[in-house]
């Protein structure tokens, strides 16, 4: 095929070897909270209010956390493109070593003020009991996800994005079946419902977990880890952070800003919300591709940087934007056109189904601008600059999306619609942000 001919071809090629694993590896963890979703909503419009709330917040932690991990991605990316093994398994080692530290205050915070961590995004006290029950089992498996998600960078960063793509679809079998015995009380399990979700969900990370340290610690895997001594190195940690620091408060900021978005569409009733949880679930799915590729910039780009290759690294930049900008303008007609067939997955006819459709087409507006700007963003944090994408997320959030859609929505009074147009105006701001900084070059700098 001439699209995966020459030079250029064995670089498209390259992109999508790293990029599908990581595309179905993303796909399966977004499916395990979608399952949960798609069962619940067998119990009632307010159980997948609940539960879509609940995965927001759990979401709110879990982007904090990869944020962290582009620390990880960048230094074990260039230490492999330098050939240097052994300081690749250090920086994975002590990112994992930090995310443990990281994760006790979440679990506290998490299970203690789960109640008044729901509280603002709950329409009545149903849905708030629901989902305060929903957030506090998942919030005892951070440790876990926090193992997952430096675990998948580090391995990303070595090349390796199928051995996620293994590990995810045991935990997706572990979650489905878990939730069908208690969401239900099948078996002669009792019947928890969204509790009952929670928990299928939260022991499936935590065997996700355990197997990746398994498969570090034999040392079966591209990259691997051994005990050091000191154990805790703070100047590894501190340099890990440096660098992850700033994505972790993009994805901070990112998600204040769509908690807020989500307090907005309460106001507008059950059905608002019903629909708009399902709107980000799909959406969730519809960002897939985007992210795959955004991953395979991160690494390819760390490794030509780290091997003294400035101007491969461009090249497989610009081609792997290219290839996610075709990718979502595909993923945006569909949704767009499909987008009734598309909601019936989730909720029958109704208030709730019309709404989600009117979502969905909004959002597939924006899907475009999405694949530009993740796939910049993964080469900016691959070679170590991780400062822009937060410039653009928060001028995105909360100098477009926020304003604009308390403009719409309540001052001019297009209500909920008005309340989602404020999303395709920020992601081509976004764009426009981190594609200038592309441009500029300053990225390719061989220092991090």
């Amino acid at each position: 095929m001439p699209f995966f001919s020459g030079e250029r071809g064995r670089i498209r090629r390259e992109i999508l070897q790293l990029a599908w694993p990581v595309i179905i590896a993303n796909f399966l963890q977004v499916l395990a909270t979608t399952v949960d979703l798609i069962m619940v909503g067998q119990l009632g419009v307010a159980d997948i209010a609940a539960v879509g709330i609940g995965g927001n917040l759990v979401s709110f932690m879990q982007r904090v956390m990869i944020g962290v991990t582009a620390g990880t991605i960048a230094l074990v990316a260039r230490a492999f493109g330098a050939e240097n093994r052994e300081e690749a398994e250090h920086f994975l080692f002590q990112s994992l070593v930090a995310g443990a530290i990281l994760s006790i205050p979440l679990v506290i915070i998490g299970v203690v003020f789960a109640p008044a961590i729901a509280a603002p995004f709950s329409p009545d006290s149903n849905v708030l009991n629901l989902t305060a029950g929903f957030i506090s089992v998942l919030f005892l498996s951070t440790p876990a996800q926090f193992i997952i998600f430096i675990s998948i960078a580090g391995l990303r960063a070595a090349g390796d994005t199928k051995t996620p793509l293994v590990i995810g679809a045991i935990e997706n079998v572990i979650n489905f079946c878990i939730n069908y015995t208690l969401i239900f009380g099948n078996f002669g399990a009792p019947a928890l419902g969204v509790r009952g979700a929670a928990t299928g969900t939260a022991i499936s990370y935590t065997v996700g977990a355990i197997l990746f340290l398994y498969l570090f610690a034999k040392r079966r895997l591209r990259i691997g880890i051994r005990r050091e001594r000191p154990f805790v190195k703070w100047g590894t940690i501190r340099r890990v952070l440096n660098i992850g620091a700033p994505a972790a408060a993009e994805q901070f900021a990112f998600q204040i800003g769509l908690l807020v978005w989500i307090a907005m569409v309460v106001t507008f009733g059950e059905d608002a919300v019903a629909a708009h949880q399902i709107g980000l679930r799909i959406q969730s799915f519809v960002f897939m591709p985007g992210l795959g590729m955004s991953v395979a910039a991160t690494a390819l780009v760390g490794q030509s940087l780290g091997a003294g290759l400035p101007e491969d690294a461009d090249l497989r930049a610009r081609e792997a934007t290219k290839m996610g900008l075709l990718v979502m303008s595909g993923l945006a007609a569909f949704n767009f056109v499909f987008a009734p067939l598309i909601s019936f997955a989730f909720v029958g006819p109704g208030n709730a189904h019309d709404l989600t459709v009117t979502f969905i087409r909004i959002h597939a507006t924006s899907i475009p601008a999405v694949g530009v700007f993740f796939t910049i963003s993964g080469t900016l944090r691959g070679a170590g600059d991780t400062r822009w994408p937060l410039y653009a997320s928060l001028a995105g959030t909360y100098l477009v999306r926020l304003p604009l859609s308390a403009l719409l929505g309540y001052v001019l009074g297009f209500k909920i619609v008005g309340v989602w147009i404020g999303l395709p105006t920020e992601y081509y701001l976004r764009a426009l942000v981190v594609a200038q900084r592309f441009r500029g070059g300053a990225w390719k700098s061989p220092s991090v």
